[in-house]
């Protein structure tokens, strides 16, 4: 399976955003039902360009003409996962398709992610997609981490658009689920060696009290994937090995338990990229 970041190609019509702040088309997509309180509203053109089919709103929020609405309800594509909300542009019917079917299916062991300074989630470094949580029979969707700004699309879906030779998409921004997993595998035998490494040179061990007190005497200090140093303004830092092998940096509020109970070694410092 593949599935790709559902993008505009740069050619296409370029809507105008509705500044009525009130109508629900500015609230925030996020695959919740907007059919209560929707009423037609007309979208102006800031660029006509060549394109129309799936002419560009605004982020996370795709409309289509009605030519491509009746296409879709004719092949039954997107039943059920979507809803179409009328807009009118140029005398014009055209449809903003609201995605309401939200997949909890994001690989979270195997995506890097960026953190925040206190290690909660901020975006993906690198997205990856556990298809054994999307559905076989799915063209479109989003996921619950950024369901107000982005759209996911499935090869089913790229497909249905070549089939019919439309025009308006770029499918340049891939996630090639089985190509994936070879990746991984070849990155996984890398990132063991550089552990192994790691751990055949690590000398003298020390508890995470005393690995504490060297760190703040100016040494570094690792214990497998993790690593805690200070940086040059005296801030304690802890970092974590990604697969990418990459150290990602927290500033954490409280250690791990299990950290406070493993041997520390002392090891060169990293540069700390916040």
């Amino acid at each position: 399976m593949k599935v790709f970041k559902l993008i505009k190609h740069p050619k296409v019509k370029l809507l105008a955003a509705v500044e009525e702040e009130s109508h629900p088309i500015n609230s925030s997509f996020e695959g919740g039902s907007k059919l209560e309180g929707w009423t037609k509203i007309e979208v102006e053109t800031l660029y006509k360009r060549v394109y129309s089919d799936f002419p560009h709103y605004v982020i996370g929020q795709p409309v289509v003409s009605e030519r491509i609405k009746l296409m879709m309800e004719k092949d039954h594509i997107l039943l059920n996962k979507v809803e179409f909300l009328p807009l009118c542009n140029e005398d014009k019917n055209i449809f903003m398709i609201n995605v309401t079917n939200v997949l909890d299916c994001v690989d979270y062991p195997r995506s890097d992610i960026r953190r925040f300074k206190d290690g909660s989630w901020m975006s993906f470094e690198n997205l990856v997609f556990d298809k054994a949580k999307i559905p076989e029979n799915t063209y479109i969707f989003k996921i619950k981490e950024t369901a107000a700004v982005e759209v996911f699309i499935t090869d089913k879906f790229k497909d249905w658009v070549e089939k019919n030779k439309l025009k308006g998409l770029d499918f340049s921004v891939v996630y090639d689920l089985e190509k994936k997993e070879g990746e991984e595998q070849e990155q996984r035998i890398a990132y063991e060696s550089v552990l192994e490494q790691i751990e055949q040179n690590k000398g003298e061990e020390f508890s995470y009290d005393e690995a504490r007190e060297l760190i703040r005497k100016g040494y570094s200090m690792a214990s497998g994937a993790y690593k805690m140093q200070l940086d040059d303004q005296g801030r304690f830092w802890l970092g974590d090995l990604t697969k990418a092998l990459k150290y990602q940096w927290i500033m954490p509020v409280f250690i791990p338990p299990v950290l406070l109970l493993q041997k520390w070694h002392k090891i060169e410092p990293s540069i700390i990229e916040e």
